[in-house]
């Protein structure tokens, strides 16, 4: 016996149904990673960066808010949330700007799960980047 079914138009449907079940969690998934690896830029430039700035600016009372600045304006480079990093600064010397004085900037930033709102009022989160940038104040900068 020969059966005549009539499939017409069932591949169009099955296609689409596809397409969502399988490319929209990897799409989503490519967006995670490119989040996380650019926060992961973000925290190295951004400890680099202010540990540099410190070590040029001739005023020390401006020095760690110009830090801060610093890695804020970092965060803004990368399309991140300045309100997610937190930095650390830590000095050798008394005043940051001595010669001999090695600076430490710790960075760290948070990640939030993209397209996902907030929950209680606390970010959805993924993951923390930490990155620690370090300079040493030469006798003659």
């Amino acid at each position: 016996m020969i059966s005549h079914r009539n499939d017409h138009g069932s591949a169009t449907v099955e296609f689409i149904a596809l397409s969502v079940i399988l490319l929209i969690p990897a799409i989503y998934l490519l967006v995670t990673i490119s989040q996380l690896q650019a926060a992961g830029y973000a925290a190295v430039a951004a400890s680099d960066q202010a540990a540099k700035t410190i070590a040029y600016t001739d005023n020390d009372s401006h020095a760690q808010s110009r830090a801060v600045q610093t890695v804020h304006l970092t965060a803004e480079n990368y399309q991140l949330d300045p309100s997610t990093t937190n930095t650390t600064i830590h000095c050798t010397n008394a005043p940051c700007t001595t010669p001999g004085t090695q600076i430490t900037v710790n960075v760290s930033i948070d990640v939030p799960l993209p397209l996902i709102p907030t929950f209680l009022g606390n970010q959805t989160r993924i993951a923390t980047m930490d990155a620690t940038g370090y300079h040493v104040i030469g006798e003659f900068e």
